[in-house]
């Protein structure tokens, strides 16, 4: 065989192998759980979904359903009813609330999920697949409980993935091996900043310690639970959870603060965020005519502008009849005699208002997502923080000079007015804005297509923990090498016990010769 034979025979055989490879994830079946009955969650796990459906696989997706599941690709199965134990959440209800009974709201919130998501209609339909039914991966939303993690031994532990649209939170951190940095990393319900003086940090630490613990004594309850659905058999928890390939957090270089990751956390913040979304009509012709610009304000999918008290309301829209600017309100009912300058929407298609030349100033509540893709679109803000991670959100949006922070117990027309005034007058926000986008798009990969390679790859391996560090496998206390630290101080305690009693000895000795010499 000749030169040329060869090497053709070398092509037609890496493109063969090449094939293999696409091929071995074509349309694979993968199964999509998530509990949490949250808008903006589900906005963040469909772009997900519909991007696989996208690239050929077939995707089951299992959750609550808080937003439109119409012409999607994807199978749907509901999970009935969580949407309605949670409620309407009335902005009010949050303006005194204290650290720790956000925790306590939050963690009693994870147990009522989880109570009521193992005994729904949906997880038992799912329950009932054939007992061979394949699925080539698991997507597991973890954010709120660890509860469908037993999917993953009740479909012959296929390869499953962790993902997560609230940015990394502590627990998912420690879960794979990535110690979390509390001196210098805000927790999610505090309004730190990445420099804090010793109080906060004490602050930081305790409410992480409390936080970390409430959940863990959740998870032993909420596995007993899971045990009633899934069978006395069932895996612990802490067993399934380290079946877990990688994690796909919210978490965005750029933007967030920085901090180490170990290599099965992979950052995809912003994942959702679709650049060609196209705006309806009337709002393409709303902001194209808008001579002084446009505001736009939100209080994103979880709380309701309708709700809010009635001074706050009036509070509000005399702020918004004194600007020159056109504004774009998110608001869920009829609101009677609006200034001709605003403009209300129940529902607006938010990534597309961003991506319009003509957005001047987003007013928020300061939400995970909506913080992101105002900053991936350079857009300004002043945020109206209440509860959960919106507060930490505003104090990084202060601290990249991007906006400014107003807190609801405090607003007033007064204050509305001055922070509006400050953001649009001040150039270095909008500045800001655009350098921090700039930054948030130069990379080497969407977050999309990172995501979806690490899945693909995920799929390709047939699962894989080769990038776990030990630190996911060990304890904290050798992790951080506390028991090291234990040991040395106590051979340094043993040292010095031991060299005081030479010392003292010694010293005895002495005195009987000074007392023998005073003798003769």
């Amino acid at each position: 065989m000749n030169h040329s034979a060869v090497l053709f025979v070398k092509l037609i055989g890496s493109i063969i192998l090449l094939l293999r490879a696409i091929t071995s994830v074509s349309c694979a079946n993968i199964l999509l759980a998530e509990d949490l009955a949250s808008p903006s969650h589900q906005i963040w796990n469909y772009a997900i979904a519909d991007a696989l459906v996208a690239r050929g696989h077939n995707v089951t997706v299992i959750g609550p359903k808080t937003i439109s599941t119409e012409n999607r690709k994807f199978h749907y199965i509901p999970l009935e009813g969580l949407l309605d134990e949670i409620g309407v959440l009335p902005p009010d209800d949050y303006m005194h609330l204290s650290t720790l009974e956000n925790i306590k709201m939050f963690n009693d919130f994870i147990f009522m999920t989880c109570n009521h998501t193992i005994h729904t209609k949906g997880l038992q339909k799912l329950m009932d697949y054939p007992t061979d039914f394949k699925f080539d991966l698991i997507l597991l939303d973890l954010t709120a409980t660890p509860c469908f993690l037993p999917l993953i031994e009740r479909f012959n532990s296929p390869p499953a993935i962790v993902i997560s649209a609230m940015l990394l939170s502590p627990v998912l951190s420690e879960l794979f091996g990535n110690s979390f940095p509390v001196s210098y990393i805000p927790y999610i319900l505090l309004k730190n900043t990445a420099r804090m003086e010793f109080s906060e940090r004490l602050h930081n630490f305790v409410f992480f310690k409390i936080d970390l613990y409430w959940k863990a004594y959740n998870s032993f309850h909420m596995e007993k639970m899971s045990r009633s659905i899934f069978g006395e058999k069932m895996q612990s928890f802490d067993t399934l959870s380290k079946k877990t390939t990688f994690l796909l957090c919210n978490w965005s270089p750029g933007l967030h603060y920085s901090q180490p990751l170990t290599p099965n956390i992979i950052p995809v913040g912003g994942v959702h965020i679709d650049t060609e979304k196209k705006l309806p009509q009337d709002l393409q012709d709303i902001m194209d005519s808008a001579e002084n610009g446009v505001i736009f304000f939100s209080l994103g999918s979880n709380l309701r502008s309708d709700t809010m008290s009635p001074e706050k309301k009036n509070s509000i829209l005399k702020v918004f009849s004194q600007l020159n600017q056109t504004v774009l309100w998110k608001f869920e009912s009829e609101f009677p005699n609006l200034p001709k300058n605003v403009i209300i929407r129940k529902w607006i298609p938010q990534t597309a208002i961003f991506a319009h030349p003509n957005l001047k100033l987003f007013i928020t509540h300061g939400g995970r997502l909506s913080t992101i893709e105002a900053a991936f679109f350079g857009i300004p803000m002043v945020g109206i923080p209440f509860f959960v991670d919106q507060h930490a959100n505003m104090e990084l949006v202060e601290t990249r000079g991007i906006g400014v922070k107003l807190e609801y117990s405090d607003l007033t027309s007064e204050s509305l007015l001055e922070a509006v005034n400050i953001v649009l007058r001040d150039r270095r926000y909008s500045e800001n804005a655009k350098k921090i986008s700039s930054i948030m798009r130069d990379q080497p990969q969407t977050p999309m297509e990172r995501a979806l390679f690490w899945i693909e790859f995920t799929m390709r391996n047939n699962g894989t923990n080769i990038y776990d560090p030990q630190s996911r496998h060990i304890s904290g206390f050798i992790s951080s090498s506390f028991d090291i630290y234990i040991y040395l101080l106590s051979v340094l305690c043993l040292v010095v016990y031991f060299l005081k009693k030479m010392v003292a000895v010694l010293w005895s000795l002495v005195n009987w010769e000074e007392k023998k010499v005073k003798r003769h």
